[in-house]
């Protein structure tokens, strides 16, 4: 049996526009100004100020995490909506969605649904989801949190159990390494706007 070309075409163009239809979409919107401090006492001034205005920050970035020996490796897409709301979208490697979650202060609801045991750890440290989704971006989400802080960002953060490294100190944060006992998640950050 043989395919006619213009059926093999027409093929050929469902096939091509599935792929850039399951593509993860980039974030829109203008690029977040890096720190303009010349010390760390400055620039935790500055990170202070634009928590005040960390509403819709948006982050593309590449996530990897290890956790009970097994890791996984997916982006991702992190929604700052304000200070008690954020959304995150997991990608599988063709581009769909395979996981959004989505939180409003401590209530946190997922697609498909996940165990709640599985956000323990953010209870145990005491933070909201989107105060680690503000952390996770380099902002300090509360002033009663132990910080490391140099004239270009954060350099690390202590929340109960929880270490936070940014290396390089930035902001926004460009690689964060997450970890809690044996425990880590290394998030990279491609593109971050607001």
């Amino acid at each position: 049996m043989t395919i006619s070309f213009r059926r093999w075409s027409l093929a050929v163009a469902l096939v091509a526009a599935a792929f850039v239809s399951c593509r993860t979409a980039r974030p829109a919107g203008a690029p977040l100004a890096p720190l303009t401090a010349t010390t760390a006492d400055e620039a935790m001034q500055q990170l202070r100020a634009r928590r005040e205005t960390a509403g819709g920050i948006h982050s593309l970035m590449k996530v990897r995490a290890t956790t009970n020996g097994k890791t996984q490796s997916f982006r991702a897409q992190l929604t700052i909506h304000d200070a008690r709301r954020m959304e995150l979208i997991a990608y599988t490697p063709v581009g769909t969605t395979a996981l959004t979650l989505k939180a409003d202060g401590d209530r946190v609801t997922t697609d498909p649904q996940v165990p709640p045991e599985s956000f323990q750890f953010l209870h145990a440290a005491g933070l909201t989801p989107a105060e680690v989704a503000m952390l996770l971006i380099g902002i300090p989400p509360r002033d009663d949190l132990q910080y490391d802080t140099a004239p270009t960002g954060l350099r690390h953060a202590a929340i109960g159990d929880l270490d936070v490294t940014f290396d390089p100190p930035a902001f926004p944060a460009q690689h964060v390494v997450v970890t809690r006992g044996a425990d880590r998640v290394e998030i990279e950050h491609l593109e971050v706007v607001q």
